[in-house]
């Protein structure tokens, strides 16, 4: 969960030496959460040009047999998720962002009993606001999550039911011809029963040649312990309360624009693990996605 090419951000010193201030630059999302879990990390300090944007349409799997401290209740859990991530620039400054997760979930108990839920999650809407350009670009963001899509009350819910805030602050420093590295911290505040959360990000990108680029990334969430126990038998990939550090690696490949097309397609794939945490899944999977630039 975003998130512009790689390419793009590590060129953008030198097209600022140019002149020519191109907004448009590498980031995941988001990002995606690639974890079963609707959480979009709004990583990339960097916004798009006014009327340019940013598209990704991703399948993810996900998959946990173990569990980041005591449960004796639980056995296996399983998330195949579709993805919309969209970013759109309605100035050079500011960038719109939109997040929508389709999710077919099944969660395994110790006693071998099954429960399953299909459908939407949670919906994400936000903005990147840019404060500072340059060499080091610095940005501020917001994110409201939405979840009127799905019922809280199921067997095997969707997400937890309440609307959550977000703000964030990213910095991104190109070191082209070397990439680009970005930091993030931000604060999510949680309405209800689940705890807030403390979310942080650290990632590196590099791109070779004009279509390969890898990106690698941590991304964190660390529980304020203000939250409510959960009820047994919920999703345990959204816990109320719990810390959690992913690790992502994404190879990319943007194909050449199509003669007479002002869009730029390319194709992800990402490899993600669970590397620490507490009070929620330990697990890992892939992601393969469909982007376009336009």
């Amino acid at each position: 969960m975003s998130t512009l090419s790689t390419h793009q951000a590590e060129f953008k010193n030198s097209e600022l030496k140019k002149n020519h201030v191109v907004n448009r630059t590498a980031k995941l999302l988001g990002v995606l959460c690639l974890s079963a879990s609707a959480q979009t990390a709004l990583a990339g300090a960097w916004t798009a040009a006014e009327g340019t944007g940013y598209n990704k349409l991703a399948y993810s799997d996900y998959q946990a047999t173990d569990f980041f401290g005591p449960n004796d209740n639980f056995d296996e859990f399983k998330g195949r998720n579709i993805s919309f991530y969209a970013e759109h620039g309605i100035r050079d400054d500011v960038t719109l962002i939109a997040n929508i997760l389709y999710q077919d979930l099944e969660q395994t108990d110790a006693a071998g009993n099954k429960t399953d839920g299909s459908g939407f999650s949670d919906v994400e809407l936000g903005f990147r606001k840019r404060l500072i350009d340059g060499p080091t670009v610095v940005s501020a963001s917001f994110l409201v999550k939405l979840p009127y899509l799905y019922d809280e009350d199921d067997e095997l819910p969707r997400g937890n039911g309440q609307t959550d805030y977000e703000a964030r602050l990213s910095l991104g420093r190109s070191l082209y011809p070397y990439g680009y590295v970005g930091v993030e911290a931000g604060y999510r505040l949680r309405d209800e029963d689940p705890s807030d959360e403390y979310r942080y990000l650290v990632e590196y990108g590099i791109s070779f040649g004009n279509n390969l680029y890898f990106r690698t990334k941590l991304d964190g969430t660390e529980s304020v312990n203000n939250g409510e126990t959960i009820s047994d038998g919920s999703n345990l990939s959204a816990t109320n309360e719990f810390d959690l550090g992913k690790f992502e690696f994404t190879v990319g490949w943007a194909f050449d624009k199509r003669p007479g097309s002002d869009s730029k397609w390319g194709i992800e794939a990402t490899y993600n693990d669970d590397v620490y945490g507490d009070n929620t899944l330990n697990g890992g999977g892939f992601q393969i996605g469909l982007t376009r630039e336009y």
